[in-house]
């Protein structure tokens, strides 16, 4: 007959409960990271964040060149995407040129009420 010493028994407990472990699994390299998105330097480091995708929307703030909110979409290919099409807006794209545009981005300013940025007026970060 086996005797159990104290000793036996916890490292017999520990040993069943180590193997009961279940660790959650490893993130997916190819998973897709939620993007960041902040207001550009060609914009005066403003860009605004609105309750609709139009600029006649309530304006809820404004982020600026140091300050991020980050995107609803996690679209692969588009930064931030997929993009709502919206009113019409105009700024300075990030190549210093005039633009004219009405892709607005989702993102999550006060989730869970929807919020939107203008796409070609902000910087995406991933």
């Amino acid at each position: 007959m086996t005797e159990w010493s104290p000793a036996k028994v916890l490292f017999t407990c520990a040993g069943v409960a180590g193997a009961m472990l279940v660790l959650p699994p490893a993130a997916d390299a190819a998973e897709t990271q939620p993007v960041l998105v902040h207001a550009s330097p060609q914009n005066e480091c403003k860009l605004n964040v609105r309750a609709g995708s139009d600029v006649g929307s309530t304006l809820l703030g404004t982020l600026n060149c140091t300050n991020y909110t980050t995107c609803a979409g996690t679209a692969a290919d588009t930064p931030c995407g997929p993009y709502v099409t919206g009113g019409q807006y105009t700024c300075v794209g990030t190549d210093g040129k005039q633009v004219t545009d009405n892709r607005w981005a989702e993102v999550t300013w006060r989730a869970p009420q929807k919020s939107y940025v203008a796409v070609a007026c902000a910087v995406f970060r991933s």
